[in-house]
């Protein structure tokens, strides 16, 4: 048994020298490099951002609608006497200021914008549907003012003011200076009902213009 006990001894030996006889144990794998999480990380949070992108765009288009369904659906004016038109245009009038309140109280209301840029796009919105709405109410307080034929004619001739401004906007105005406005409005169900065909949606008031043509 000697022999036997030889190599148990020289092995001993040797394992000092070399790390042990038999098979060599396996090095530990490697941990993960440290570069490699972020790299994962920073997709995650990418794909975040671009989904609160999404909601904001479609809450902000949300807001829009609303004055386009206003417009869809404003009462007509009544030409069949001066004082039926005067009535009926402030009920128009009224119907447009009402839909304009409505889309700048919830463009203010929206979530941080996701970048400066998206924020310039909201404010410039809120300034100028908040311009036609003074337009709109300036006009309907004068129509429900006016002293006498004159001063209705007057007042009026004015209605076609807000509407036509309406009329000339487009609904997503400073979306395509914004990359990741673009891309987000391509995916937000509420963006995509107002283009429809148009790269420039806009809103046609033009059944509220034959009505008061035929008042003339």
């Amino acid at each position: 048994m000697r022999p036997l006990r030889g190599r148990v001894v020289m092995c001993m030996i040797v394992g000092v020298l070399v790390g042990g006889c038999g098979h060599q144990p396996m090095p530990d794998s490697p941990a993960p490099s440290s570069g490699d999480r972020p790299v994962e990380s920073g997709r995650s949070n990418a794909a975040s951002d671009a989904r609160r992108t999404v909601d904001w765009a479609d809450d902000y288009c949300g807001a829009v609608t609303e004055l386009v369904r206003t417009v869809s659906a404003m009462p007509t004016i009544d030409p069949s006497s001066a004082e039926r038109a005067s009535a009926t245009s402030s009920a128009l009038l009224d119907a447009v200021v009402g839909g304009l309140e409505r889309t700048v109280d919830r463009l203010e209301s929206l979530d941080p914008a996701p970048s400066d840029a998206a924020e310039r796009v909201r404010a410039s919105a809120v300034a100028t549907y908040s311009d036609i709405r003074e337009t709109a109410a300036g006009v309907k307080t004068r129509l429900d003012s006016a002293a006498g034929v004159q001063d209705s004619r007057a007042a009026l001739e004015r209605v076609n003011e807000p509407l036509d401004d309406i009329g000339e906007l487009n609904l997503l105005d400073g979306f395509d200076r914004v990359p990741e406005l673009a891309r987000a409005s391509r995916h937000a169900p509420a963006c995509q009902n107002l283009v429809g065909d148009e790269p420039d949606p806009r809103i046609d008031p033009s059944s509220a213009d034959e009505s008061r043509d035929g008042g003339r």
